[in-house]
């Protein structure tokens, strides 16, 4: 009974359709001196030898042997199943078809040889290993396309699935470090704080509503930025830090939502909260036909707070699984890393 249950009744009868399609196709080339009946009975059994040879390599060798890279043994299993096919057939034929369709086979290449004589017969075997094989053919291109498509599909659900994975570690790592601003103006009863609060609303609009979507405008992109920035800015005087962002923006594009901003938050975290002296970053985007450029500049202070956590480095290797998964052979990246600067160069070519 759970057998039955698991049958697919409308692939089964899609594959009924398409050997009595065949079977319609012979009749059809049908010569005019042939009974209807004899001749749709005998390519009947023709037909179940095709599809014999076809289910049997399509769910049964290529299986173990071809999707298992042993090729030799596909080789050696697929010509000895249709060897067996045709050896069937062609005892059928002389035992069975020929006694009863005299006529039929009359002028057939095998009719007058004995069943040793068709069994070693290398032109019968060629013969009719051309005829038993053509429908599988098809067979196993539509199959082959099917699995193709079921992989493709498999494969867009993965990396759809691996994308909510980065961002789900990338948006709180974001968060978390923007609420500690505020949480440190707060305590210090700083005016900045309702500034702080307003900049920090507009950027979780984004992370919450718009950076679901796999990519989002540049434009967007850059107000996002843009805030991030300002926020930072408010926790520190001219004095301690030194900022620049410049844009060329020739053509509006779609970018990933999020992917540069990692660059940006270590920037901050790495170039200035432990910098005792004046820190600098720079900011560089551009967005131009089929590709966007961006570069960011820090420097790094001169003490013993100057190392990357470890922090840090999951969050740059989460942006750089993003990026294998978005923008596959279609990036460069460089981060080259001084004793007095970091610099991170990121090619995306759309």
């Amino acid at each position: 009974m759970n057998f039955i249950q698991k049958i697919d009744l409308k692939r089964t009868a899609l594959h009924c359709l398409y050997w009595i399609f065949f079977l319609f196709f012979y009749v059809s080339n049908k010569p005019d001196n042939e009974n209807y009946h004899d001749f749709i009975f005998i390519y009947t059994w023709k037909i179940l030898a095709q599809a014999s040879v076809g289910y049997g390599l399509i769910y049964w060798i290529i299986p173990q042997t071809l999707n298992k890279k042993r090729y030799l043994l596909f080789i050696i299993s697929a010509f000895g199943w249709l060897y067996f096919i045709f050896a069937l057939l062609m005892i059928l034929k002389y035992y069975y078809l020929e006694p009863k369709f005299p006529s039929f086979f009359a002028d057939w290449l095998g009719h007058k040889m004995t069943v040793p004589e068709r069994l070693t017969s290398v032109k019968l075997i060629l013969r009719e290993f051309s005829f038993i094989t053509y429908p599988v053919i098809i067979l196993g291109f539509i199959s082959f396309n099917r699995k193709q498509q079921r992989l493709l599909k498999l494969e867009e659900e993965k990396k759809s699935m691996e994308l909510k994975v980065l961002k789900n570690q990338l948006n709180p790592h974001f968060l978390f470090n923007t609420l500690n601003n505020l949480y440190t103006l707060t305590l210090k009863k700083d005016d900045k704080a309702p500034e702080v609060i307003a900049k920090l609303s507009e950027i979780l609009d984004f992370v919450l509503y718009r950076c679901n979507d796999d990519y989002v405008s540049i434009e967007k992109e850059i107000t996002l930025i843009e805030n991030y920035i300002a926020l930072e800015k408010l926790r520190y005087n001219e004095n301690r830090l030194d900022i620049l962002f410049t844009k060329n923006i020739q053509e509006s594009n779609k970018i990933s939502p999020l992917i540069i901003l990692t660059f940006i938050e270590n920037a901050f975290k790495h170039g200035v909260i432990n910098e005792t002296e004046k820190a600098a970053i720079l900011l560089n985007l551009e967005s131009k036909k089929g590709q966007i450029i961006f570069s960011i500049e820090n420097t790094k202070p001169q003490n013993d707070f100057a190392g990357i956590s470890e922090k840090s480095k999951i969050g740059l290797e989460n942006v750089q699984k993003q990026l294998d998964l978005l923008y596959p052979k279609k990036h460069q990246l460089q981060i080259e890393e001084t004793q007095t600067n970091f610099k991170v160069k990121l090619c995306l070519y759309l």
